[in-house]
């Protein structure tokens, strides 16, 4: 169990802390993979920015990933998991072949930024992402109102 923070109450263990910049935005598909994860809420982050790489067979085109950019920042949402999550987690990102799973500083807002488990994928060949894919991101970017500016940048559209 998570406080309205993610922070585990004292019953539990520790959450792991999770940062979604792609499908996993979507909350179905996040129940359907990590069915204890709790959101924690927004957050952004600095320095990488999106980019559309690899194939995947389930979505028929690339998957996010995030690339280093000095310039950039990504935003995204942030997961509270519980062990048993976070190990299904990385099963269905394939880490550490596909993606591997690091830890980088997240902004949560002011004055907060909190280290985070994020995905970041081995191979970096820019393909573009099929219009499911793409879809599920979009509507996500939309719906927590994120700028869609390093979306059209990641296809290649300014």
């Amino acid at each position: 169990m998570t406080d309205k923070h993610g922070r585990a109450k004292k019953s539990g263990a520790r959450p792991h802390l999770y940062f979604a910049y792609g499908s996993n935005l979507d909350q179905a598909q996040m129940r359907q993979r990590c069915p204890t994860a709790r959101k924690v809420g927004v957050g952004r982050l600095d320095r990488y920015r999106l980019g559309f790489a690899g194939w995947s067979a389930r979505w028929g085109g690339a998957v996010a990933t995030v690339l280093r950019d000095p310039e950039a920042s990504t935003p995204g949402l942030v997961w509270a998991l519980s062990g048993e999550d976070l190990k299904r987690l990385d099963r269905f990102e394939g880490h550490p072949v596909v993606y591997r799973r690091r830890t980088l500083w997240v902004d949560l807002g002011e004055p907060r930024k909190q280290r985070v488990q994020v995905y970041v994928k081995q191979a970096i060949d820019p393909e573009l992402p099929s219009e499911r894919y793409f879809g599920v991101v979009l509507r996500a970017y939309v719906r927590y109102g994120f700028p869609t500016d390093g979306l059209a940048t990641a296809i290649g559209v300014r």
